[in-house]
């Protein structure tokens, strides 16, 4: 009899599952979903960001709230500035751990609200919005705002550690609005962006901006050296999963994995673009008279292919939006750099250009082909970031089928180590006075084996041009003793119009340098 009692209460059971899942529309994939990311017992990793991902995929694509408060709303940068998270109240804070969180508040450009997890023994807990987190200056704040802050959501987050100091916590890492987010190292200061994805991004395209919507922070340990971020994307577009493993040190690394399903076809989807910001440099007149000698987060793009040829194409600031597509088999890397390092080439103690980071982007595994492009356009702002450059696949993304994805972005000072060639440090455009029909490129050349040989080496340069003839060229080459640094400068017929050039040094028949590549008269 006992065993009939048990066998009925069974059956009963299975029935009232069977009712629950009809009533609430559960499938056994959702059920085992759910299970991925509540059960404790299971480890909350890429695997189970992924599977979040893919349940927003099944449903319509609703945007995230937009909270745009009174007074704070379309505010000035520096007033938002005022806004300040409170350092006493950061997450983690009474731990003794190596990291804290501090979040960002609705305001100035910033309205999306999303959600932020920590990470507890494997389980997400929401960190909710709480007003008193913050101080806020003297903004004029409404009547309304508490009630209004009753659903509000942060904007965005930031980590800090002691990067700089052991007993100092300091702000190293960010990510607020869209898919960006910035990072340094040791003894940087913020530069350019790194972003999650990029969608339609050319001069002629309606650009999409797919969002981080939400955020799932592990907890880390006290002897940990990195920290662990899971991402959640969503758009018109695509839904996505992000991992970063952040690093920070003397050269912070972010390790990122990704996962981007298509809601429908795009017309170019961009793969760990970085964004920056290049108004003028050495070889350009000041913007608006600026009395600035340089400006810029970053001076030029470096690329190394499979074959492990170096290629320094130099920023510009172009007269016209310029979208310029580069094919390549399965790069080793490319990343935007701030080669110049000096603090006379900037005068700049308050935006400190000469400490900007530089960033490499290193793909694992084999990308196969594609193109890397680099969008750059006009502007007269320094607050304009006008420079973008993103990985396209040769064969775009199934729409049934997710496309994964990693590399490893490193926040290095200049070039990478296992750069050893030659490389461009300087580049003048002028008129010689004793020339006056030709015009006049002055490059400078530096490097551990450049400054080793003496000034009566003979070295000869390989210069090429889309549109002038070899024999129209002529170009001398030496060694300036002082600056320890070899200076080619190029003689060229005076023209109007636009070319290519591909320029590097040789010793004997063994290139020594990386190849220069400029696109002349595009640039203001």
């Amino acid at each position: 009899m006992k065993k009939l009692n048990i066998y009925l209460a069974l059956i009963a059971l299975v029935l009232c599952v069977v009712i629950i899942i009809r009533k609430n529309d559960l499938t056994l994939s959702k059920i085992a979903t759910l299970m991925a990311i509540t059960t404790p017992t299971e480890v909350f990793d890429f695997h189970t960001a992924d599977a979040i991902a893919k349940q927003k995929l099944k449903s319509k694509f609703s945007p995230t709230p937009e909270f745009k408060i009174p007074g704070l709303d379309g505010i000035s940068y520096n007033d938002y500035r005022q806004i300040e998270y409170k350092p006493d109240v950061a997450i983690w804070k009474n731990l003794a751990l190596p990291y804290q969180l501090h979040f960002f508040h609705p305001g100035h450009i910033y309205s999306n609200g999303i959600h932020i997890y920590e990470v507890i023994n494997e389980k997400p807990v929401e960190i909710p919005y709480d007003a008193s987190r913050f101080n806020f200056g003297d903004l004029p704040l409404t009547d309304d705002f508490a009630e209004l802050t009753q659903k509000l959501h942060y904007t965005g987050f930031r980590v800090h550690y002691p990067i700089n100091q052991k007993e100092a916590l300091e702000e190293f890492l960010v990510f607020q609005g869209a898919s960006y987010f910035r990072a340094i190292s040791k003894d940087q200061v913020y530069g350019l962006s790194g972003r999650g994805l990029a969608i339609n991004t050319g001069p002629k395209d309606k650009e999409e901006f797919p969002i981080f919507e939400s955020f799932y922070i592990k907890r880390p340990q006290k002897t940990d050296t990195s920290i662990t971020i899971y991402a959640i994307m969503n758009s018109e577009s695509v839904v996505g999963s992000y991992e970063f493993v952040v690093k920070p040190g003397e050269t912070t690394t972010i390790d990122v994995r990704v996962k981007i399903y298509l809601r429908k076809k795009i017309k170019r989807l961009g793969f760990a673009p970085i964004t920056s910001m290049y108004l003028y440099g050495e070889s350009d007149n000041p913007i608006l008279g600026n009395i600035h000698p340089e400006v810029h987060d970053s001076d030029g793009l470096l690329i190394q292919t499979n074959t492990g040829d170096w290629e320094w194409r130099p920023l510009i600031n172009p007269k016209k939006t310029q979208l310029t597509r580069i094919p390549l088999d399965s790069p080793s890397g490319y990343g935007l750099i701030q080669r110049d390092r000096k603090f006379k080439s900037y005068q700049d103690e308050k935006l400190q250009y000469h400490l900007r980071p530089s960033v490499w982007v290193e793909p694992k595994g084999n990308w196969g082909k594609g193109s890397l492009y680099l969008l750059e356009f006009t502007t007269n702002l320094d607050s304009d970031d006008n420079v973008t450059t993103f990985w396209e696949p040769a064969i775009p993304p199934n729409l049934n089928e997710g496309h994964e994805f990693q590399y490893t972005l490193h926040y290095t000072e200049r070039s990478p180590k296992h750069h050893t060639l030659g490389k461009a440090s300087a580049f003048y455009r002028g008129v010689d006075p004793v020339f006056p029909k030709e015009k006049v490129f002055t490059l400078y050349f530096t490097g551990d084996y450049l400054k080793s040989l003496d000034k009566k080496t003979i070295l000869t340069a390989v210069i090429k041009n889309s549109e002038i003839p070899p024999e129209l060229i002529r170009y001398k080459i030496e060694k300036i003793s002082e600056l320890d640094q070899w200076r080619l400068q190029i003689w060229y017929p005076s023209a109007e119009g636009e070319s290519d050039w591909n320029v590097f040094l040789k010793q004997e028949n063994q290139r020594i340098t990386e190849t220069w590549i400029y696109r002349d008269g595009l640039s203001k």
